[in-house]
């Protein structure tokens, strides 16, 4: 292999060590340490999200009811590649041998490139191996031959391909960088933008034409063609939406405030939005629009404030206040209800003006409530040239961007293959901005396809489509792979905007930026690590790459590519328990010797099995469903207890603590549901108000028992709309016997 890849884990060791070890006694636990989390939670989440879309967007290779082997072609392996032991500390055997799967013939790859795509190949094989074994061993490749559920084979193979990038990673593969940067919301809009794409300024900063290329391979060198490709283009385009965003406020006056100054009060707070409202003594109702989007709002408001994180309405209320209070009139508002269609929007309006008297305008005009509906109809046809509109996104502007000294050209093929397979049917142009030093093709993409498919770019997509990046660039013979910020302890990407504010602050002394702008940029562009990801998860980090050391050797990889593996887990570890004032536990993989104990509880083998059965718990429909849930998540986790080293208890007993939290507020809520349903009325209490109120202990797993009284009227309730369908069925027969009798007798006539 080359130069730079012997001295691949050295480089490894230089980057994870900190400057210093006193500054990881500065760091801000509070701040780091709840950031560290969040994206650990949301990393979770996009897991569960994506385990639903990779079983229908890649099926499972099977052949003959059976997984597909290691020898076989698989997900994710390039085609045609040699399943034979590489050796990465030598040039020549199989490494030379591999062929190149999907490259053109003007595209040759390093031995380099070759290498680190055939450790991911082999990586990935060799793990879906071990796999097929344990699943062997648990029985599930019996005399029946049963293969696993959808769900398990896709988080097995997103693992697997984890476990591989991160192969290829310490071999030298360069990570897939996919972004979306902007989007466009009309036609103007995507001229622009198409503009941006098709047109780069010279040395002299003259723009002049690029030449870029549409989904059907023609090319557009000009303006001219630009804005008859333009037409085609913006064909799926939507019409803007309309911001049909409604709530209604109560206002606590702080003591007697004239009419006249409560009105000029109320036309300050809200500005130009139009508004209604009505007073009653000291306190004063009023339904305005708003810019807020309503749906969150509403749903704080019917889940309770107190059961929510969201900080949406206390943001309303408390710019509100401040307005009011600017204008001389002091007072407490609170949001009371939240719409966001045109529909709904007139009906409160419409129930604003029965429920109130003496509604007034924001101009002071008196509303009459003789006719509510009327009256309704005629304010909102007012208020309709006022209310803005919300844009659609009607395209994307996408980035595929590659290290420098990469084939541009293979860049460009690889791109227009993921926009094929990520978005058919939908237009789209490529360009490849060469003054830059890294590799750039930007890409603009219907958001809507002539069929009517909507492109999405949640992070689970986005991970997909990084993903496909990074296969369709191993298939053009270029070492990449799509690896994870988490699995590195990466500090966290910036934005254009991040980037914009830290250049002019850089180049003009008079623009401010905040520090914690510099901070990212800078840790970005040095390759700092997230410290505060590394004290969060650095036990785990260390387990995962563990884990890609041991399926190295499974498979047979030697030399510095596993070196450099072992040797990113092994410092992670020690600065982790650096911080955490413990001494380092050598983790213990699969088919290795000791006892079987792992370093962290988030990497311990049973944890996928434990966020199984925990998952289950969120599909109990009854309080017996999920005791019963309940007990086999605690006998996993006792199970796990007694295996783990005694530095972890402490914290499995807080994530312990943490689990069982959760499913007691479950188990609260689907009582009081239950009783909710037995009784036909009362309203939904707060899950810790239900949990201190009516939650048996733990350890009983029988059903609370219910009220004679309420299973009598919940009897009653049952009888009466058995009744009721009989009846209406009666009526269904005795209309069809006279239809039948109206249409003999015609016939007769």
């Amino acid at each position: 292999m080359s130069g730079r890849l012997a001295g691949y884990a050295a480089e490894i060791e230089r980057y994870l060590r900190m400057p210093g070890a006193g500054d990881l006694d500065d760091l801000d636990d509070d701040m780091l340490l709840q950031s560290a989390r969040r994206e650990t939670a949301d990393l979770r989440a996009m897991n569960i999200h994506a385990s639903g879309v990779a079983a229908g967007r890649r099926p499972p290779h099977q052949a003959g009811g059976k997984w597909s082997t290691a020898s076989a072609k698989h997900a994710g392996a390039s085609p045609g590649l040699a399943m034979a032991p590489v050796s990465s500390g030598s040039r020549g055997g199989p490494l030379s041998a591999i062929p190149l799967s999907g490259a053109s013939a003007s595209v040759r790859s390093s031995s380099d490139a070759k290498g680190a795509i055939a450790i991911f190949g082999l990586a990935l094989g060799a793990f879906i191996k071990e796999e097929e074994e344990e699943w062997g061993r648990r029985g599930g490749g019996g005399r029946s031959g049963a293969l696993p559920s959808a769900r398990h084979f896709a988080r097995s193979a997103r693992e697997a391909r984890a476990v591989a990038a991160r192969a290829a990673y310490a071999a030298g593969a360069q990570p897939a960088v996919f972004k979306v940067l902007s989007s466009a919301a009309n036609g103007k809009q995507a001229g622009a933008l198409l503009a941006y794409v098709g047109t780069r300024a010279n040395e002299q900063g003259e723009k002049r034409d690029i030449e870029i290329f549409t989904d059907s391979g023609q090319g557009l060198a000009n303006a001219q063609d630009r804005r008859g490709f333009l037409h085609q283009f913006t064909v799926t385009f939507q019409a803007q939406l309309e911001n049909t965003n409604f709530i209604e406020v109560r206002f606590e006056l702080a003591g007697e405030v004239a009419d006249e100054t409560l009105s000029e009060a109320l036309r300050t707070a809200f500005g130009s939005k139009p508004f209604v409202y009505a007073r009653q003594g000291i306190t004063v109702d009023v339904y305005s629009h708003t810019e807020e989007r309503a749906a969150p709002l509403a749903k704080i408001l019917a889940t309770g404030r107190t059961n929510s994180r969201s900080k949406a309405l206390d943001k309303v209320e408390a710019g509100l206040r401040e307005a009011l209070g600017q204008a001389g009139v002091r007072a407490a508002p609170e949001v009371t209800a939240a719409v966001g269609n045109e529909r709904k929007a007139q009906y409160f309006l419409q129930k604003f003006i029965r429920s109130h008297k003496q509604v007034r305008q924001g101009d002071g005009q008196a509303v009459s409530s003789k006719q509510p509906t009327k009256a309704a109809a005629a304010i909102f046809e007012q208020w309709r040239p006022q209310l803005s509109g919300r844009e659609r996104r009607n395209a994307y502007h996408l980035l595929f961007s590659a290290r420098a000294g990469t084939d541009p050209q293979t860049i460009m093929a690889a791109a227009r293959a993921v926009l094929e397979e990520r978005a058919p049917g939908h237009k789209f142009v490529l360009a490849h901005h060469a003054e830059t030093k890294h590799v750039h093709i930007h890409a603009m993409v219907q958001a809507r396809s002539a069929d009517g498919e909507r492109l999405t770019f949640y992070k689970a997509d986005l991970y997909a489509w990084r993903d496909a990046y990074a296969e369709q660039a191993r298939q053009h013979g270029i070492a990449m792979v799509a690896t994870r910020r988490y699995d590195h302890a990466m500090s966290r990407p910036y934005t254009k905007e991040h980037a914009g504010a830290y250049k002019r602050a850089q180049n003009d002394p008079r623009y401010q930026v905040s520090d914690k702008t510099v901070t990212r940029v800078e840790d970005k562009r040095q390759r700092r690590i997230d410290r505060g990801l590394l004290v969060a998860n650095g036990a785990a980090i260390a387990g995962v790459w563990e884990q890609t050391a041991a399926v190295m050797r499974a498979a047979g990889v030697t030399g510095q590519a596993l070196t450099a593996a072992q040797a990113i887990g092994n410092n992670v570890l020690q600065i982790h328990a650096h911080r955490a004032g413990e001494k380092p536990v050598a983790t213990v993989s699969k088919g290795g010797g000791g006892p079987g104990r792992t370093s962290s509880f988030l990497s311990h083998p049973g944890m996928k099995e434990l966020t199984r059965l925990i998952g289950a718990t969120e599909m109990a429909q009854t309080p017996l469903e999920m005791r019963q849930k309940m007990a086999r998540v605690n006998r996993a986790l006792d199970q796990m207890r007694d295996t783990l080293p005694n530095t972890e208890q402490t914290r499995f007993e807080q994530y312990r603590d943490g689990v069982n939290d959760k499913m007691h507020d479950r188990l609260a809520r689907l009582q009081f549901e239950q009783q909710k349903s037995a009784s036909g009325a009362g309203e939904a209490a707060p899950e810790r108000e239900a949990r201190s109120r009516d939650l048996p202990a733990r350890e009983e797993t029988r059903q609370p028992e219910i009220s004679t009284r309420h299973a009598e009227k919940a009897r009653q309730r049952v009888q009466q709309q058995k009744d009721a369908a009989r009846q209406k069925g009666r009526q269904a027969d005795e209309q069809d016997r006279k239809t039948q009798r109206s249409q003999d007798e015609e016939y007769e006539r």
